[in-house]
């Protein structure tokens, strides 16, 4: 008896720390491409093959149950290239965070985490993650659009469903250095309301910029990369964008209105930005995707800078399977800013057919 005692006793000792961690949950995607990119220089237009991945990347995640309808959640994010085996901008470049989860008081978030004025708009661009995105810097092309972003040092609030509506707040710790300079700021709001086929978001968001050295929001060289780049302090960066979308059957219609603005020694920088993009569902394997995307003429102190730029998109998206799905987009840009290495003559026109695979894990 006493030797089964002590071989119950052992055993029970070793499952303990398999009881005590929460479980982790793997899941990414694998997204590669291959581009044909023309720079569209006009009478002298150069062309160039790529192979690109597309936000491939690895996701680990896990939640534990702490009663009551409270659990504890964390998200590690890296993203990755596949086409030569590198990691991203940094190795854990996605969003990171820990947090709590209460089913009646919400949900709040630490870490470096997507600002809630770039997640409530997402589900609204049909070519998310690949050529098309309306995002600059996604896709052998980029996109037109600059304000959604992803930031660090975050605490974030997200409401639990109320009727259809959710609420979601963010704010940046800018300063991380005990300093006396003047420190930098952000604070980001958003809504959400979503019922059967009607989906509806606003967002403010709003970053001032501190001095040199005082943390994610101080300012830095315009050579460094930083939000607040050849910047000076207190600097301010604020945009409001209102959307939504709306589905029936096989039709799905998307459209956003973006109203930036960029303040620096008292003089104001703004315009309007608009994008509406609709996806039909052919079958329930295939899908036709369309979106056009209009960047607005910049006004500096009432004067127009001649800036003004056009995207326009065409896809069409085959599901092999639940995981794993083939795409052709063909992507065509007019952008009338100063000279860039892709559109290296005022009044280009860039454009790309891009043939893709993407596995979901």
């Amino acid at each position: 008896m006493q030797k089964k005692l002590i071989a119950l006793a052992i055993a029970s000792a070793m499952t303990v720390p398999a009881l005590a961690y929460a479980e982790a949950n793997v899941s990414g995607q694998a997204n590669m491409s291959i581009d044909m990119v023309n720079n569209g220089v006009e009478g002298n237009s150069q062309s160039a093959n790529q192979l690109n991945s597309n936000q491939s990347r690895v996701v680990v995640k896990g939640s534990d149950d702490l009663g009551d309808g409270l659990s504890a959640m964390y998200q590690l994010d890296t993203r990755f290239n596949i086409d030569n085996g590198t990691a991203g901008s940094t190795f854990w470049g996605g969003n990171n965070f820990v947090g709590l989860k209460s089913n009646s008081l919400g949900t709040v978030m630490l870490g470096r985490i997507d600002s809630p004025y770039k997640t409530v708009f997402r589900k609204l661009d049909v070519f998310f993650d690949v050529a098309g995105d309306n995002r600059a810097g996604v896709g052998a092309i980029g996109g037109l659009f600059t304000n959604d972003m992803r930031l660090n040092n975050v605490i974030a609030y997200s409401s639990p469903n109320l009727s259809g509506f959710n609420v979601h707040v963010a704010s940046v710790f800018g300063a991380e250095t005990p300093t006396s300079a003047k420190k930098g700021s952000a604070i980001v709001a958003a809504a959400t309301y979503s019922m059967d086929s009607i989906y509806a978001a606003l967002a403010y968001q709003s970053a001032k910029a501190g001095d040199a050295n005082t943390g994610d929001l101080g300012i830095c060289a315009a050579t460094s990369s930083c939000m607040f780049s050849g910047g000076l302090a207190d600097d301010e960066a604020k945009t409001f964008k209102i959307g939504g979308g709306y589905s029936m059957d096989a039709f799905t219609v998307n459209a956003s209105v973006e109203m930036p603005s960029y303040t620096s020694a008292g003089v104001e920088d703004k315009q309007t930005n608009f994008y509406i993009a609709g996806t039909f569902a052919v079958n329930a394997s295939d899908k036709v995707k369309l979106a056009y995307s209009m960047r607005g003429e910049s006004e500096t102190a009432g004067v127009k800078n001649k800036d003004d730029a056009n995207q326009f998109a065409v896809g069409y998206d085959h599901s092999m399977s639940k995981a794993t799905s083939v795409y052709v987009n063909y992507v065509k840009t007019t952008d009338k800013t100063a000279p860039t290495t892709l559109a290296p003559t005022l009044g280009a026109d860039p454009s790309v057919v891009s043939l893709g695979v993407k596995h979901a894990f």
